[in-house]
């Protein structure tokens, strides 16, 4: 489920988690991701894992939503572009 605003986007973005190990386990091989680096992921889900869901909440959207701002460029804080982070 999302929460879709016209002119601004999607503001609330909600997913449910795969929570079968085996259908995880046979899309991650069709897809050619590897195991080992989700290994900890995987255990999640091998060992137990309840089906459940979250949601985040796109807070640069949301000042956009309540400012009237045109651009997400303008309603992010911290402005992001190639080389801007020093690693």
């Amino acid at each position: 489920m999302d929460i879709l605003v016209p002119k601004v986007g999607e503001i609330i973005g909600g997913s449910a988690r795969e929570d079968d190990f085996e259908v995880l386990k046979s899309r991650m091989a069709a897809m050619n991701v590897p195991e080992e680096p989700l290994k900890w992921y995987m255990d999640l889900r091998k060992y137990g894992s309840v089906p459940h869901a979250g949601f985040g909440l796109g807070f640069e959207r949301l000042v956009m939503y309540v400012t009237g701002l045109e651009n997400i460029r303008d309603a992010i804080p911290f402005p992001r572009f190639p080389g801007n982070a020093q690693l």
